[in-house]
């Protein structure tokens, strides 16, 4: 595979990435080498690293994945709390018996245990547990749904995307072509409802440009959205 193969493989990839609402504010970053994909950015929680995995997966012409998405968890979780974030996740999936299925987590890797009816059964529990803060991989021990694992699930149904996701989304959409003159591109992402956004610019006049796009989007969805965490730095090089 040529140099330009891979560009145009990674190319697709992001715009595929990009499309998913659920992604898009990651502002995931995606590089390719002979057809071995490599994934780079910060989720919250593992069922976003999974989807990218699948969504890359699914191109044609990718020959292997690293997934080097990391997944961020604000201030110190235990297991006892990721313990309870999972049960929480199991018993709001409507696919999932939690009469039948639980989860024990050791260092952030949960081993999910239990006995189910069908392969679906199992592949919900799994992308349910995903969902929940602090999980960092997931082994399941689930019995009577034949061999379902975490590394060949389809691809997760699309989340409708929050209010300051949209906003997120909106921004980024407001900077449009204009992200080409930038030394590092603007990405946003949210957490606890507040959009961040990073960057780097090249002039005084390309922060300020941004900064009112910014307040724009503040303007247009006030109290909706948590504030805007403006992590833009003017490059002094």
């Amino acid at each position: 595979m040529s140099i330009n193969d891979d560009e145009l493989l990674s190319s697709e990839i992001q715009a595929s990435i990009t499309a998913d609402p659920a992604l898009r504010p990651y502002g995931i970053k995606v590089s390719s080498r002979k057809g071995i994909v490599l994934l780079e950015g910060i989720v919250d929680v593992l069922a976003e690293k999974m989807r990218a995995g699948e969504i890359a997966s699914c191109v044609q012409g990718v020959t292997g994945i690293e997934n080097n998405l990391t997944i961020s968890t604000d201030g110190k979780i235990t297991d006892s709390d990721v313990n309870f974030e999972v049960s929480e996740e199991l018993r709001l999936a409507p696919d999932v018996d939690i009469s039948k299925v639980y989860g024990e987590s050791k260092k952030g890797v949960v081993h999910l245990k239990g006995d189910v009816d069908s392969p679906a059964e199992a592949k919900a529990a799994i992308w349910a547990t995903a969902k929940a803060r602090g999980v960092k991989d997931i082994v399941s021990h689930i019995t009577g749904s034949g061999n379902v694992g975490t590394d060949t699930e389809p691809i997760a149904p699309r989340a409708e995307p929050t209010l300051p996701e949209q906003a997120a989304m909106k921004f980024l959409d407001s900077l449009g072509e204009y992200q080409a003159s930038l030394p590092r591109p603007v990405s946003a992402s949210v957490k606890d409802g507040v959009i961040i956004v990073e960057g780097e610019v090249a002039t005084l006049e390309q922060k300020n440009a941004i900064e009112k796009k910014m307040r724009n989007i503040v303007r247009q969805y006030g109290r909706r959205i948590g504030r805007i965490d403006n992590r833009i730095t003017l490059d002094t090089r």
